[in-house]
């Protein structure tokens, strides 16, 4: 049995080794100097989306575009106290690079919250592998006085044909009366991909805290792990899966994750 003091050892070093991901990511990214050298996007920089922490369309997303999607997260250990988390959402883009999305979180049949994000993607470089955009989410509770405001700049790198990487990065901010003392918390979040063919993409997500099912907690950092597959189908159907674990102070959860996704 796993003493609270090795699973706190464990997390700190998971988390250790997180940081110096998201270190070398930031790193790598501007080492290729492509911060300022932008372009209009014409031609979009094709970049796979996480599966937990999905964005609002793509990066370069073009005026029009339509998607409906679902998100579930079962619950493989402790599942009399867990219960499913699922959130169905719509996603638009009003403009060119600028895209809004409506979603609605439920616990097993409650709705928990609502939630809006809107994303405007900034630019793309010269050589059209790096892009960037920001996005910001609002998310109010329903049974607590808690309003959720995310704040994330979103690089992402296309290093070749198969491999490109996605980054989210910012802070959660809290307001209302049921807030915790801690209301805050740092948001870093990246996802390394593989384009096997067409149709066909592995990657593994690294989060430091749950973006989409925050509930009410301490604020305290996490960290999930999720490698994933993702396929799309030429008629615009596309489905996400992925099973890992998340880590705390107190313990772990594991889970299996499927996002359903129908894209206009």
């Amino acid at each position: 049995m796993v003493s609270k003091k090795e699973n706190i050892s464990n997390f700190n070093y998971f988390l250790f080794h997180f940081k110096s991901i998201n270190i070398f990511l930031v790193l790598l990214l501007i080492s290729n100097s492509v911060i300022g050298q932008e372009k209009a996007i014409n031609e979009t920089v094709e970049i796979p989306e996480p599966l937990m922490f999905d964005l609002v369309r793509g990066l370069g997303a073009k005026q029009g575009e339509l998607e409906i999607n679902a998100l579930a997260d079962f619950p493989l250990n402790d599942t009399s106290i867990r219960g499913v988390d699922w959130a169905p959402e719509i996603e638009y883009a009003l403009f060119d690079n600028f895209a809004i999305e409506l979603e609605f979180p439920f616990n097993n049949f409650e709705l928990e919250a609502y939630k809006m994000a809107v994303q405007w993607t900034i630019g793309s470089s010269k050589n059209n592998k790096y892009i960037h955009g920001i996005q910001v989410i609002g998310e109010k509770y329903i049974h607590d006085a808690i309003f959720e405001l995310n704040l994330l700049y979103v690089p992402a790198y296309r290093f070749n044909e198969i491999w490109s990487a996605i980054g989210l990065f910012g802070v959660m901010l809290e307001y209302g009366d049921d807030t915790p003392k801690k209301n805050h918390t740092i948001i870093l979040n990246a996802s390394l991909f593989a384009n096997l063919n067409k149709h066909t993409v592995v990657g593994l997500e690294i989060n430091n805290s749950d973006p989409t099912f925050q509930r009410i907690d301490d604020n305290s950092m996490e960290l999930l792990l999720l490698p994933q597959v993702h396929y799309e189908f030429d008629s615009g159907f596309a489905f996400q899966f992925g099973i890992g674990p998340k880590f705390n102070e107190d313990n772990t959860d594991l889970s299996a994750v499927l996002r359903v996704i129908k894209s206009f």
